[in-house]
């Protein structure tokens, strides 16, 4: 069995014929994954954003057992939902930011190293634990621990997104502006801020996360100097 390049080669056993019987098993063997195709990473990628996207706004519900007898009952009992619902806003564009700044980290290249695969699986786990993290906000917003919670989430996608950037970035070419680091420094900044915040006011914290919109009018990100082959000496 041949393995195709950026693929693990599994050579698992074959029965031949020997005497009307069949040989015992071969023991298999493995030829170990240097690379993975880039394009798996995307779908996954895609994928696990996609769905938690999906899973924060079913965290916004009504109790099945809410005593609601006119439209006044349902009207106040939906703004009881106000809390969980900006969470929720604020959950989905920054999931969506995050999601944008990865489109456009991408390079073409065909496969991505091992190591930068690892690292890819580690920031997805942390992305499907915003909507965890989100629900604990949105239900327990009014302590200290919850925000906290939510922050070290974004914090550590934060750092994972930068540490991305720079294994992404391919030698010899342009980063496009987006994928710079000033973004993520805010982003994480935010997180830290909202955290620092609910030491003070809860009910303010969260809407440090406001402070990613003005990730607009940053100043782009010194572009990397492509630096073209030297020409051949030959004629």
């Amino acid at each position: 069995m041949l393995a195709r390049k950026g693929e693990a080669a599994f050579v698992f056993c074959s029965f031949r014929p020997h005497g009307g019987k069949q040989d015992q098993l071969a023991p298999a063997s493995r030829v170990p994954m240097r690379t993975l195709p880039a394009t798996r990473i995307d779908a996954l990628t895609d994928g696990i954003f996609a769905f938690a996207m999906t899973l924060l706004v079913l965290e916004i519900r009504l109790p099945d057992d809410l005593p609601i007898a006119s439209a006044a009952d349902l009207v106040a009992h939906l703004r009881t939902l106000g809390s969980e619902y900006v969470t929720y806003l604020i959950s989905f564009f920054v999931l969506a930011a995050l999601w944008r700044g990865n489109a456009s980290l991408r390079h073409r290249g065909e496969d991505v190293s091992s190591l930068c695969g690892r690292i890819w699986l580690l920031y997805l786990f942390f992305i499907t634990s915003v909507p965890f993290s989100s629900s604990v906000v949105g239900h327990y917003g009014q302590f200290a621990p919850a925000i906290w919670l939510y922050a070290a989430n974004m914090v550590i996608l934060g750092l994972l997104s930068m540490l991305l950037v720079k294994l992404e970035r391919p030698q010899g070419h342009r980063v496009q502006p987006q994928a710079g680091l000033l973004p993520l420094l805010l982003f994480t900044g935010s997180a830290a801020i909202s955290a620092l915040v609910s030491l003070v006011e809860l009910h303010y914290a969260m809407y440090a996360y406001f402070l990613n919109g003005l990730s607009r009018f940053l100043p782009a990100m010194p572009e990397d100097t492509v630096h073209p082959p030297a020409a051949s000496a030959e004629a």
